[in-house]
């Protein structure tokens, strides 16, 4: 259900907004009525920017996410409420200034896109049952969907215009980020490994394991006198249904993620030799180890892309910063629930 939930959730935020502006104290004004007669959760207010309400509710649906994203500690979890009580209100406040300077802007979105958004979150769903059941449970209905969707795709528009001039990182800023950084751009021991699977029942007799081990052992023969090729027999007889199509291909892998009787034989095969025949809880295995990459560095053409785009990331992120703290700059964001009286009312939750 989390995972579902959060295909709506994610519709919700503009998750470029939360980092950009996580840490970022408010233009605030605290207000003193806080400590009256006390509203519904739903309905109490936190915050207030140019007249919109910010709602404890959604206050608190941002803390859920943003807990999410970070993957919090069980001790955090317990206090995620006051621990990511500001960056909530902070990421709210972002997008009701966003919402407000698309209204200055006079932005517009067409209606399509908005459904055609809508349809894909709908397709999220094992069913449409299901996603009515999510949408109830998230306090929604189609029509508040379709305004938040529609709400978050002008403010997207206002964070492109934001950051469509902002230049793109030189070969130089590159090679300086890579000089600099080696830590990033270390790879440990990897091989790459094809194998064939056959399966062994949970309650397999002696007999049988010695049977089906045999029948690997006839299909390595087999191979090895070039009667057939390793992915011929993979594609014929491997139960790895995930990759016998494609001649039992794992792709390259470090140590630590198979089970440990496949890695140590697949790490200590000569690369273009097969490996025995190896018993593990899943079955026994052949596999063709087709190469060893040593642990080192990862080279600039292998990580160059990956660089471009994070330099370009942290400069939209700086780019949509300082146009947010620009539009905080212009407006007072009124505090009615202070930090320390949000500690108290949720302490008592």
């Amino acid at each position: 259900m989390v995972r579902y939930s959060s295909v709506i959730a994610l519709m919700l935020f503009v998750f470029m907004i939360a980092t950009a502006c996580t840490g970022k104290s408010s233009q605030a004004v605290t207000g003193s009525t806080a400590q009256t007669a006390k509203p519904a959760p739903d309905e109490a207010v936190v915050a207030k920017v140019y007249g919109d309400s910010i709602t404890e509710k959604q206050v608190l649906n941002a803390i859920n996410q943003m807990a999410q994203r970070r993957q919090m500690q069980p001790q955090q979890m317990q206090q995620k409420d006051v621990l990511l009580f500001k960056d909530a209100v902070d990421t709210l406040v972002g997008m009701s200034l966003l919402k407000n300077e698309a209204k200055v802007q006079k932005l517009t979105v067409d209606k399509a896109k908005v459904e055609e958004t809508y349809q894909g979150i709908v397709k999220g769903f094992p069913s449409e049952a299901e996603f009515k059941k999510v949408l109830d449970a998230q306090g929604m209905t189609d029509i508040s969907l379709h305004t938040s969707i529609e709400e978050n795709l002008l403010n997207q528009q206002v964070i492109d215009s934001a950051v469509k001039n902002i230049p793109a990182p030189t070969a130089a800023e590159i090679q300086k980020f890579y000089d600099g950084n080696p830590q990033f751009f270390q790879k440990p021991e990897r091989v790459h490994a094809a194998h064939i699977l056959l399966r062994l029942p949970a309650d397999a007799t002696p007999e049988k394991k010695a049977e089906l081990k045999q029948k690997l052992e006839g299909i390595r023969a087999d191979i090895e006198s070039k009667k057939v090729t390793f992915t011929e027999a993979a594609a014929k007889n491997s139960e790895d249904n995930t990759n016998a199509a494609k001649g039992g291909d794992l792709g390259f892998f470090p140590r630590g993620q198979m089970v440990k009787p496949f890695e140590d034989a697949a790490f200590t095969t000569k690369p273009g030799t097969l490996s025995p025949v190896v018993e593990t809880q899943f079955g026994y295995h052949l596999m063709n180890v087709l190469e060893l990459q040593p642990a080192g560095k990862a080279t600039m053409d292998e990580v160059k892309q990956n660089i471009r785009n994070f330099l370009e990331n942290q400069s939209k992120q700086a780019a949509i910063q300082k146009y947010i703290d620009d539009l905080r700059a212009k407006t007072t964001v009124e505090m009615v629930i202070s930090e320390e009286q949000w500690k108290q009312r949720r302490a008592t939750k």
